[in-house]
């Protein structure tokens, strides 16, 4: 089978250590040794305690498919989400809960959501009634897909209680995967209001809550926690946030054809300007296409009920034949074949 690259973005935003470590506990709390788990990665559970530690994210991945070969269809995405704590998130769980509201709260995770080192990346859709948090992996793994997502909202929901409250609902969840075995664990974590199936991963909440003050915003120590979360991470911030950026639009665009110039307008910039930064960081454009179709495919192929016709709509393609030769390409296997291989 042909070997899938990495998404430069995500071979570049190394796995911070607090995730893999949540794992580890909650997989030995149901009898795994974190030992055997971490065997052969490169380091050991004590040496995830430390804080600045980051993880290559070949070697999260398989930290996390070893966990859920041993631990299967328990929804463990849920679980090590709902473990966590905006502590979790060090410097940046800090600014968070400085923040004035949840609009703003929300608008800086996402502007330094790769501080926490996260397999996913989310986007901020706000509408007059309703308000999107549409979240994605592009990893190339179908099972790291659906942990990362159930890992991202079980977390959000945490998180977002901590900074407003208890009461804090949102009016949905969609996913794109099938309904799992373990139904029962989405409804008791995140609540009744759960739809499987769908064209995106995203929580949906009423527009409301954006404007919530939150209890703990205390302007001048805001101030100086989001300097020293700049500081520290000002290296990475350019090129994650370009990269961010670009897949962003080019997943929002697929359905009616991607163009560079487009994209390139919506950054303010030209396309020869666009092109020149991507290079510089070792990627380009039409390659960031294809690892966005990829991931996207593999996400959508997770739901049994949705024709390869329609995937191949979703993505773009104009025909489906075209879809096959490109996904045969990726994974040496057809949609169809690729889709079986899911099948419990």
């Amino acid at each position: 089978m042909p070997k899938t690259p990495l998404d430069p973005q995500l071979d570049l935003a190394l796995a911070s250590p607090f995730m893999l470590q949540t794992l580890l506990q909650h997989a030995s709390d149901l009898g795994l040794d974190g030992e055997r788990l971490c065997r052969g990665l490169g380091f050991t559970p004590t040496e995830l305690q430390d804080p600045a530690q980051r993880i290559a994210c070949r070697q999260a991945v398989t930290l996390i498919q070893r966990a859920l070969q041993g631990l299967p269809g328990q929804g463990l995405g849920l679980w090590v989400g709902h473990r966590n704590v905006l502590g979790t998130l060090g410097l940046l769980g800090h600014v968070l809960s400085l923040c004035r509201t949840l609009r703003d709260a929300f608008e800086v995770g996402a502007r330094y959501q790769h501080v926490s080192g996260g397999i996913a990346a989310y986007s901020l859709d706000e509408g007059e009634r309703e308000t999107h948090i549409e979240v994605d992996c592009r990893l190339p793994y179908a099972d790291i897909q659906v942990f990362a997502v159930e890992e991202f909202f079980a977390s959000l929901m945490v998180y977002s209680r901590a900074l407003i409250g208890s009461e804090f609902q949102p009016l949905r969840f969609e996913f794109t995967h099938a309904a799992p075995a373990y139904l029962d664990t989405y409804l008791r974590l995140l609540g009744p209001a759960v739809m499987f199936g769908c064209l995106h991963n995203r929580m949906v909440i009423a527009s409301r809550w954006l404007d919530q003050p939150l209890p703990g915003h205390q302007p001048v120590a805001l101030r100086q926690a989001l300097k020293l979360l700049e500081l520290e991470y000002a290296p990475l911030q350019h090129k994650a946030s370009l990269l961010q950026a670009v897949e962003r639009a080019i997943a929002r665009d697929l359905p009616e054809g991607c163009r560079i110039d487009c994209i390139a307008a919506d950054l303010n910039m030209s396309s020869r300007t666009l092109r020149r930064h991507l290079t510089k960081h070792g990627v380009t454009f039409d390659g960031l296409q294809e690892q966005v179709r990829r991931s996207r495919a593999m996400s959508l192929l997770g739901n049994p009920q949705m024709a390869i016709e329609r995937v191949a709509e979703a993505l773009g393609y104009s025909d489906v034949r075209g879809f096959r030769r490109a996904f045969k390409r990726w994974t040496g296997r057809s949609p169809a074949a690729w889709r079986d291989s899911l099948a419990p």
